[in-house]
């Protein structure tokens, strides 16, 4: 007699690949045929993973077309089933899923879409962290601030497009009935993306020296490196300025003092 390992197994390739002789002999119609119980479970497993994939990914739906979007999903689905029980933490991958779908070369912008979609969801859904208090480094001697290195709160994102992506998403809101006419190489975008003091998920441009300065100290950069690398970008970059801005946005939640070396 199988184990059970072996029957949820075989059930799960069946209910993937849609074969429904592959997993009948595992299954108690209760008054069905064991094959077409095998559907019912399929279906209902593709509508779920659809629906959570349009809701986290509604303006990538909006681009495609509900009937286009609904056969990516379920192609989707089939190919990367879930790894977690929590369907809010389902489709990571499917930015990198969209770039490879040649139909949809035709939108080159569309996976970095996705990758904002996921990067809003991914930071309304992190964990919730104290954010560093406005005066932490008014006790420190100045000759130390150099050194600090900093955390930043666990819903922080970063996303960078060739393509204006902030503009098309506020393009596609359901609430948006202007139709603008967005030009696609009018520049990169760099998104700081985080969560707020309300539990909102929120986002703005950066420019280039204060995305040199953020990648860095996520990089666990000190502060005095991280602004070293703003500055090559802009030579007036004001690291102090930045980082009061940063910590005032709750997007700093510690710090640390890195010790010179003997």
């Amino acid at each position: 007699m199988p184990q059970l390992d072996e029957l949820q197994a075989t059930v799960r390739r069946a209910v993937l690949s849609g074969d429904a002789s592959r997993g009948a002999s595992a299954i108690d119609g209760d008054g069905l045929p064991p094959a077409g119980r095998l559907q019912i479970y399929r279906n209902h497993y593709l509508i779920t993973l659809t629906e959570a994939l349009a809701a986290t990914f509604p303006v990538v739906a909006r681009l495609v077309g509900e009937r286009c979007f609904d056969g990516l999903a379920r192609e989707f689905s089939v190919l990367s089933p879930p790894r977690t029980p929590c369907l809010f933490e389902y489709g990571g991958n499917f930015p990198i899923y969209l770039a490879a779908v040649p139909t949809l070369h035709a939108l080159p912008y569309l996976p970095d879409v996705a990758r904002l979609e996921w990067a809003i969801n991914a930071a309304r859904h992190a964990p919730d962290a104290p954010a560093l208090p406005a005066a932490a480094l008014t006790r420190l001697p100045a000759a130390c601030l150099s050194s600090l290195t900093f955390t930043l709160h666990p819903s922080t994102r970063i996303v960078v497009s060739r393509y204006p992506i902030d503009r098309i998403w506020r393009a596609h809101q359901p609430d948006n009935d202007a139709r603008e006419r967005i030009a696609l190489g009018q520049g990169r975008v760099r998104l700081l993306i985080h969560r707020d003091a309300e539990g909102d998920a929120v986002w703005r441009l950066l420019p280039r020296a204060e995305f040199l300065f953020l990648r860095a100290l996520r990089a666990v950069r000190t502060l005095g490196e991280a602004w070293e690398r703003a500055q090559e970008a802009d030579a007036e970059f004001d690291g102090g300025r930045t980082v009061a801005g940063l910590i005032g946005a709750g997007v700093l939640i510690d710090y640390d003092l890195v010790q010179p070396k003997p």
